[in-house]
């Protein structure tokens, strides 16, 4: 079970990196005023974008909001503390409507449970379980690399296939 729990988080990492929208989460709601953080109920293992009264925010270093905590105002920035708080900069004055869209972390799987991914991806998950419970038999490494780099190719070859091919005339002088 744990090398099939290592292979999901693996093959999301992929995900996340290549197509984060497959794996998002919206969270909307209203930061009333004079409040600077919202709590989000799951840890996200990737911020994709928030917004504040429809625009979007640059993220920024905890460093900064310290330099003028007491900052009042439309939000333009926002850091994280913690694995579940976005802090907003400057704090808001007026009610303020956001949206924080984010990667969620997963609970693991119990062995009643069904994958989480795509099914699509379970032949990658498969091989990804087989690959590492071959390790512990003095599975050769350089295999092992060979293999993982092939699950990679593949999973990115379906998340982002490759361009149309363009077919030109020829020009001869």
């Amino acid at each position: 079970m744990d090398c099939i729990n290592c292979g999901i988080r693996f093959i999301r990492r992929i995900i996340a990196r290549l197509r984060p929208a497959l794996l998002m989460s919206e969270t909307t709601g209203t930061l009333a005023a004079g409040i600077k953080a919202i709590i989000l109920q799951t840890r996200p293992t990737k911020i994709i974008s928030v917004t504040a009264n429809g625009k979007a925010l640059e993220e920024t270093e905890l460093a900064f909001a310290i330099h003028k905590p007491e900052a009042t105002g439309e939000p333009k920035k926002f850091y994280l503390t913690g694995t579940q708080t976005i802090n907003f900069y400057p704090t808001p004055t007026e009610p303020t409507p956001c949206t924080i869209r984010t990667v969620d972390d997963i609970a693991e799987l119990a062995w009643e449970d069904n994958s989480p991914l795509l099914t699509e991806f379970d032949d990658f998950l498969v091989e990804y379980a087989a690959i590492r419970l071959s390790v512990g038999n003095e599975y050769d490494m350089t295999q092992e690399s060979q293999l993982m780099a092939n699950i990679v190719t593949q999973i990115q070859q379906i998340l982002i296939p490759p361009p149309v091919g363009i077919v030109v005339k020829r020009y001869w002088s």
